[in-house]
């Protein structure tokens, strides 16, 4: 009998199972967040010219995201952070 792909992957969940739970539940907290914000009045400013715009929900999401991640996951380095070497 040929194993699935599932049995392929090795142990349930793998390594990567507690990170793709973390960012699975992000998403969803992100989602409400959004939904709530699309009843709302805007507030919109710019990023780096005129075209790239970006509401103060796209900055509550994103700060959100990354404090939860840095909380979750504090040995993992942020693609945000600056480098120290």
């Amino acid at each position: 009998m040929k194993p699935s792909s599932e049995d392929e992957a090795g142990p349930a969940g793998g390594p990567w199972e507690e990170c793709f739970e973390a960012a699975v539940q992000l998403a969803l907290r992100a989602g409400q967040i959004i939904k709530k914000a699309l009843s709302e009045e805007k507030r919109v400013s710019t990023k780096t010219s005129a075209a790239d715009l970006v509401t103060e929900t796209d900055h509550l999401v994103e700060d959100l995201i990354i404090s939860e991640l840095q909380k979750k996951f504090p040995s993992h380095r942020s693609p945000f952070s600056p480098v120290t070497w």
